[in-house]
């Protein structure tokens, strides 16, 4: 026999399944767990976080969006023109936070929202992260 078949042999004979099989099983704990804590609290930018002034509030209910100072009452319509305008305009104040209050109505439009305003507020020119411009409250 070759010496290259007694090596391959050997290496076969000393190949140990289970430090594969531990590994796996701890890697697919980790993932199930990521998974877990995703559903009970997302990841992205949840925060208990209460407006400071000057800051802009947004309050979705089932009947309208709009403008609020404290997240319990609507001050002002909102239309989604108006939001992106307002959006836009948050870019030059970089100070200035968005919380958007859901107190009903759509989860979907809020996310739309938190998406699009989070993209323009939250990164610098060259696309880096450079703060948390976004809070949701949903709760």
């Amino acid at each position: 026999m070759s010496r290259y078949l007694q090596r391959q042999e050997a290496d076969l004979e000393e190949h140990d399944i289970s430090k594969e099989l531990f590994l796996g099983i701890m890697m697919l704990m980790l993932c199930l767990g990521i998974m877990i804590l995703n559903v009970t609290q997302p990841v992205w930018r949840v925060h208990r976080h209460d407006p400071r002034p000057g800051d802009m509030v947004v309050l979705y209910t089932s009947e309208r969006m709009g403008l609020s100072r404290d997240g319990h009452t609507i001050v002002s319509p909102l239309s989604e023109v108006e939001f992106r305008r307002m959006v836009r305009r948050m870019v030059a104040e970089p100070e200035t936070n968005l919380h958007l209050f859901l107190k009903g109505g759509s989860r979907e439009r809020l996310v739309k929202h938190a998406s699009f305003a989070d993209s323009l507020l939250s990164t610098n020119q060259v696309g880096e992260k450079v703060r948390s411009a976004v809070y949701l409250h949903t709760w």
